[in-house]
This record gives C-alpha cells, structure tokens and sequence, in this order.
C-alpha cells in the first residue's frame, strides 16, 4: 500500500522532527530547521543531500533547476516550514518537487505552528489532461477578442494552462518562463523572449526589470510567480504597454494552486 512505502525510514525522519520541534524555538529561519534535522537524522545514520540541485525537465527540455530542502537516503523528500499552519499550497508545492525528483514519498515538517504539524506525501504519477473548460472561460475574454484574433489569444492561454498542469507549483518563474516559451513554440508560435520592461515613476523611467516575459504577436506573456499579484505594479505595466506599442498582456500567476490568467489592456 501506498501509505506504507518507506514506512521505517519516515518513521525515524518524524521522530527527529518531533525532536527538534521540541528543542527549538518557533521563529527561526527555515535553514536552522534545516541544520537541526541533518544533525539529528546523522545519529540514525542516514544519509542526507541538504539543498540539492536538480534539474528542472519539462517535455523532455531543461528549463531551470530548483534547490530542495533536504533528501534522506536517496528517497524521501524534506520540505521544512515556519508557518502557522500549513496550506493547501504548501502540499501542492511539495507533490511537484516529488513529481520533479521521481520520488514517492515527501515530508513536509512545519516548524512554526503552536503543536506539532506534519503532512506525508504520496505520489503517484499519472497522466493528467488540461480541462478544455478552463481554457475556453480564460480565453473568452471580450477586451482581447476585441484587440487580438481569437485564435491566438485561446492557443496561448492552453499554453499556460498546460505549463501548469504540467509542472505544478513552487518553483521560481523563471522555470515557468522558459517552460512557457517552449510550450508555446510546440504550438506553433513565433515567441520572442523579452528581457526586461521599463519602470516608471510619474513619467520618469527609473530603470529596467527582468521579468523573463514573452512576446507573442501583439500580446506580452508574463509568466510570473508571486504571493500576491497586486506586487507586480500592474499599473506600470500598462505604462509599459503603452511605450513599447504593445496593445495587451496576458498575466498568469504560477504560484496559486489554481491558475487564472487575465488580461491587461494598455489603454484602460
């Protein structure tokens, strides 16, 4: 049974959590959960890989790599966190990093609630479809229908939805960007990738930021990966908009569970 996979080894993996939940405090940096459950997992004496690198694949291309929290023993993946509570996106970010790794079994530890909070994880791989109802409610949108031909506005908004189907959560954006430049060139669509967009403040330009946005045709794609949208100075991007004669942007955010692109028009 699954339940049961590992079933010894994540047996010692709690028991040292429990040990260091309770020889801790509840603020410290994540690192330092880190550290601790090295060294306790080191007296059983197990072997633990703190923050490997692995390389991120998507549809067989390389697109970006991710540092993990801790392996133990080459099979179950560690995930600390100093939260109140866990949430719904921190089990979804951990079932992709277990997709990512090949890996069955992770562990995710939060080190910052009032009792002992633990999840384990299981994996299974499977093939998963894109619902075609979330593409064509995405892409039903009257302000580009109005500005782009159809078409093009649904096969990147599929795109999208296939990167994140694809690859889930938790991973920086620029993974997502460059997953996102593929998958829309399997499609068939001149992507152009952009380097930066100008930052203004009252008509001034204080500099560039990278985004590792796209072009495609006349729609900018900012694949982007953020807690909260609002952060990204969505006003400032229809300045940009504006500048560099582009009439819309399509915004997708790859750090929510569920994926919502919409639409930005450079004249509001």
């Amino acid at each position: 049974m699954p339940d049961l996979l590992h079933k010894e080894l994540t047996g010692k993996i709690l028991r040292a959590y429990y040990d260091v939940y309770n020889g801790t405090g509840r603020i410290y940096p994540e690192r330092f959960y880190d550290r601790a459950m090295i060294y306790e997992l080191g007296k059983d004496k197990l072997r633990c890989l703190y923050q490997p690198e692995w390389t991120i694949t998507y549809k067989d291309k390389i697109v970006g790599k991710q540092i993990l929290d801790i392996l133990v023993a080459g099979d179950v993946v560690i995930e600390d966190k100093v939260l109140p509570s866990l949430t719904k996106l921190n089990k979804a970010q951990i079932l992709s990093y277990l997709k990512v790794t090949d890996k069955q079994i992770g562990l995710l530890l939060n080190f910052g609630s009032e009792k002992p909070e633990f999840e384990r994880m299981y994996f299974a791989r499977r093939e998963v479809s894109v619902s075609k109802g979330q593409i064509e409610r995405a892409a039903n949108d009257e302000t580009a229908k109005k500005l782009i031909e159809p078409q093009l506005v649904y096969d990147i908004v599929g795109g999208l939805f296939e990167v994140h189907t694809s690859l889930g959560v938790g991973f920086v954006h620029r993974i997502y960007a460059n997953a996102c430049h593929y998958e829309l060139k399997l499609r068939g669509l001149t992507v152009k990738p952009q380097k930066a967009i100008q930052i203004f403040y009252h008509g001034i330009s204080l500099g560039e930021l990278h985004l590792a946005h796209l072009r495609v045709g006349d729609i900018a794609v900012f694949p982007v990966a953020i807690q909260n949208i609002s952060d990204l100075g969505l006003e400032n991007i229809r300045v940009w908009l504006r500048e560099e004669n582009i009439p819309i942007a399509v915004i997708a955010n790859f750090h929510d569970v569920s994926l919502n692109p919409f639409f930005l028009k450079a004249n509001p």
